[in-house]
């Protein structure tokens, strides 16, 4: 007779269950219809939760730009702000400009506020009254000596000088 109680006689005699086919309950039939609803539903509310817009800023007209002195540019001053200016909803012209994060120089500063203080906005697109408004002073790179160049006349006198040589050159050859 058989060993039936070692493992590999187990695995050789054990056969497969009948599976059972059961109707699905009502509740298996309903579920996912119910899921894709509340997924559909919950993203609809989503999307219709929109955030609160801000009104497009006001179409500036007239911007000069902050003046950036030679010295300071030798200094290497360079600074990142935000100014606000207060604008007239009426004529679109700048009431009041401050510093609400400094460049961290106050000449530049100043030379932001001076600035600002003059732009005008088109007073049809003025929504607001305050407009905060980023400026950024860059270090720039000191400005490179020119490479010296031969004028013109001795480049052409040198390719003129090295032509004449290969032409003589060639008549020796041939002589």
């Amino acid at each position: 007779m058989a060993e039936l109680s070692s493992p590999a006689a187990v695995n050789d005699i054990a056969v497969e269950a009948p599976r059972v086919w059961r109707r699905p309950s009502p509740i298996r039939k309903v579920l996912p219809v119910l899921v894709v609803s509340f997924i559909s539903v919950s993203s609809l509310q989503a999307q219709s939760a929109s955030p609160v817009s801000q009104p497009p800023p006001p179409r500036a007209i007239y911007t000069p730009k902050p003046v950036y002195r030679a010295e300071w540019a030798k200094q290497g001053l360079a600074g990142k702000g935000v100014v606000l200016v207060t604008i007239d909803k009426q004529t679109g012209m700048v009431t009041g400009a401050r510093m609400l994060t400094s460049t961290g120089n106050q000449q530049l500063d100043g030379a932001v506020l001076q600035a600002y203080s003059q732009w005008r906005f088109d007073p049809r697109t003025v929504a607001v009254s305050q407009l905060k408004i980023p400026i950024e002073f860059a270090k720039r790179p000191a400005p490179q000596p020119a490479k010296r160049t031969l004028p013109q006349p001795v480049i052409l006198l040198i390719i003129l000088a090295i032509a004449v040589a290969a032409v003589g050159f060639l008549r020796r050859k041939r002589v």
